[in-house]
């Protein structure tokens, strides 16, 4: 693909009409070649076609000069863009360093600095390690100057800052090999014991200590193991090992404001895993946690894990049978709340009310919800994931043999069966399927539901794993086919099912 159309088409529609204004903010020309240049790449004309559109006679010097002149302006406004959406403190600290250099250059060298000496601190706070090892290159660069320190101080800070970078370079690739190992258990499917192959490759690298002084590096591999055992269904495993690692965490290291961030995202994992394995009031006590950390900084995270929270917080209390507490959290949340989410946060919402509404068996607001998604199923793959599709389609279905609309449920089978058909032979979606086939077996013989034989096939397809190990959402799917065959209210026999320990 031509260079110019692969980089356009990473633009949304809001980044195009941005970059329309970015290009004529000089206004020094009424018309821009470039611009047009823009338009059509954007509208997908062909190559050259777009030489005979911008150009009466052939002029290739012209037309790669134009090029250039495109791709440069692209790279200013997306580099710009990046800077503006950047909440760590990367770009700030690099602004600086390169308002220095600037200032050093034209003998400012006073004012360049105060300019390196912020730049410094804002780094230390921020453990930035690497962009610290610029600004003790620059300060020794500069260290003539009658405002700098004793190069001999410098010198001690930047060897002491060296260490730090190569510890950081080595966990970083640590973490790589780690990774690759986790991906090749997760592709694989392969039963191995993962807590063993971290522990080994950290052992290996010399970081087996470090990754506990180090939130920011523990926390990328406790989400990855994390995305691991959860796409194996393994939360019991998980918590297990996400527990045991931060009760080591605590032991050996003080959460700082610089590492906030980690700490939260770190109660979430904790919140969560808790839920998945049917201990709510556990989940909600780490919850707790968890908000008054959000708390602190004068708010500085709120926003951000805001929608986690909530949406987390709501699913507890379904479960501790105050669904009308759920529907009431997340059919309140403010609307200056919804505009900061993204598009997922957004849909995950709308999706959880579908299920709250569906449990208190308000059939036509739930169904009202999930008209309002107005995108394709191919869409909302690319956006949520397939599972997350999958999901949708089935409470979809549910919805409409609710509501007594039997012709579109079997025409919902039937599309069914055929988009996910590969999807059912993996292992963990088998249920899916047999799911789908004994509705279509109560829609074919009603009175079906009400022998003992069927009941007794359905309940030993179902439940084929120990209750202790159970996914809290197959629990609900079979739920609702237990209360159709006892003929009690699908809420009640929920509850009865995930709160029953064997």
């Amino acid at each position: 693909m031509d260079k110019l159309q692969e980089l356009i088409n990473t633009l949304s529609e809001d980044d195009k009409r941005e970059f329309r204004i970015f290009i004529n903010r000089q206004k020094s020309k009424k018309q821009r070649k470039d611009l047009d240049l823009f338009e059509l790449i954007n509208e997908q004309t062909l190559a050259n076609e777009i030489h005979n559109k911008l150009y009466k006679t052939p002029n290739k010097v012209a037309y790669h000069t134009l090029r250039k002149r495109l791709l440069k302006h692209l790279t200013d406004f997306i580099v710009l863009k990046q800077i503006d959406h950047d909440t760590t403190a990367t770009s700030s600290i690099a602004g600086l360093i390169s308002l220095a250099t600037y200032l050093f250059k034209n003998q400012r060298n006073d004012f360049g600095w105060r300019t390196l000496n912020k730049a410094e601190k804002v780094a230390l706070e921020n453990e930035h390690y690497e962009l610290l090892n610029n600004i003790y290159q620059l300060q020794i660069d500069v260290s003539d100057s009658e405002f700098a320190p004793d190069i001999n101080l410098i010198y001690k800070k930047w060897k002491n800052n060296k260490e730090l970078v190569d510890e950081n370079e080595t966990a970083n690739i640590a973490y790589n090999f780690i990774k690759r190992e986790l991906k090749e258990v997760k592709m694989k499917g392969q039963d191995k014991d993962l807590e063993k192959i971290i522990d080994q490759l950290l052992k290996k690298y010399g970081l087996d200590n470090l990754v506990f002084q180090r939130p920011q590096f523990l926390y990328k591999v406790l989400d990855l193991t994390r995305k691991v055992l959860l796409s194996k269904k393994d939360f019991y495993s998980l918590e297990l090992y996400i527990i045991k690692i931060c009760e080591k965490l605590n032991k050996t290291h003080e959460f700082s404001k610089h590492d906030h961030f980690y700490k939260i995202n770190i109660l979430y994992m904790i919140s969560h895993i808790l839920y998945r394995n049917r201990k709510f009031k556990a989940s909600n006590t780490y919850l707790a946690l968890m908000n008054e950390a959000m708390k602190e900084y004068n708010n500085s995270y709120f926003h951000q894990f805001y929608p986690k929270y909530t949406m987390l917080q709501a699913a507890n209390f379904t479960y501790l049978n105050q669904n009308k507490k759920s529907i009431e959290l997340l059919s309140t949340v403010p609307e200056k709340e919804i505009k900061k989410m993204s598009v997922e946060n957004q849909l995950y919402i709308k999706m959880n009310l579908v299920v709250f509404y569906g449990n208190e068996m308000f059939y036509k607001e739930a169904n009202q919800i999930l008209q309002t998604f107005n995108h394709s199923d191919n869409w909302l793959e690319k956006k949520m994931g397939v599972e997350w599709v999958l999901k949708k389609n089935l409470i979809e279905i549910i919805l409409q043999y609710e509501l007594g609309h039997i012709d579109i449920v079997l025409n919902r089978i039937r599309a069914f069966g055929s988009n996910y058909s590969k999807l059912f032979n993996h292992p963990l979606y088998n249920r899916v399927s047999l799911f789908i086939k004994t509705i279509k077996a109560i829609l074919d013989t009603p009175d079906i539901i009400q022998n003992k034989v069927f009941i007794e096939h359905v309940k030993n397809t179902f439940v084929s794993v120990d209750s202790e190990q159970e996914d809290l959402q197959a629990m609900a799917f079979y739920a609702w086919l237990k209360a159709k065959m006892t003929n009690k209210k699908y809420y009640d026999v929920l509850l009865d099912i995930v709160n029953t320990r064997y």
